[in-house]
């Protein structure tokens, strides 16, 4: 279980910068506070640009008693923590997404709807190739500020890059593949009917 401190000074290890125990404002200097901005601001952002198996979750969405404008015919409460929709069950496409954290939708309340979503999980709770790929991030967004020499970007860039298609690569394994159950072309071809 790794802690947001650790990540943090993780971070600054890769910046140059001395390890930090606390994140107390008494001890933070200026690429302290820079680095803990920088990863509150860049997790939500990373979480949310790639469907994320472990950020991922199906929730019930609910219906308001809410009048909807006049070309929607409901209004339904996104779920806690949303960040971004992966996917509407029962699929429907009939929807819009606003501002105030609300669907609404051209479909009744009569039935059950569900969304897959993308959520912030407990930083605790991140895995470790994910940690990985997002102190690179974190690292690469704060190098141009703070590098002494101008090819530092680039390495730890070049190197954010590695990590992000290793940890999509090792997250891809919680969604297996849909394997073709039927193949047409190689039935037709294996009967014995003589072409």
């Amino acid at each position: 279980m790794t802690t947001k401190v650790q990540i943090i000074s993780l971070i600054l290890g890769h910046l140059g910068h001395k390890p930090i125990l606390t994140l107390d404002e008494d001890d933070s200097d200026e690429l302290t506070i820079a680095a803990e901005q920088s990863f509150d601001f860049l997790l939500g952002a990373s979480l949310s640009a790639n469907d994320w198996r472990f950020a991922s979750r199906i929730s019930q969405l609910t219906c308001l008693v809410e009048t909807p404008p006049p070309q929607w015919n409901t209004v339904w409460q996104l779920p806690a923590g949303y960040l971004k929709n992966i996917k509407i069950y029962p699929h429907r496409y009939d929807y819009e997404i606003y501002e105030d954290q609300k669907i609404y939708a051209a479909w009744g309340n009569t039935e059950e709807i569900w969304m897959e979503h993308i959520f912030q999980p407990v930083i605790e709770r991140l895995p470790p190739w994910f940690i990985k790929y997002f102190i690179y991030e974190v690292s690469s967004y704060l190098a141009l500020a703070n590098a002494k020499k101008t090819d530092f970007f680039d390495t730890l860039d070049s190197k954010k890059k590695i990590e992000i298609a290793i940890a999509m690569g090792i997250d891809a394994q919680n969604r297996p593949n849909q394997s073709q159950v039927d193949f047409p072309m190689l039935n037709i071809s294996s009967d014995n009917r003589g072409y």
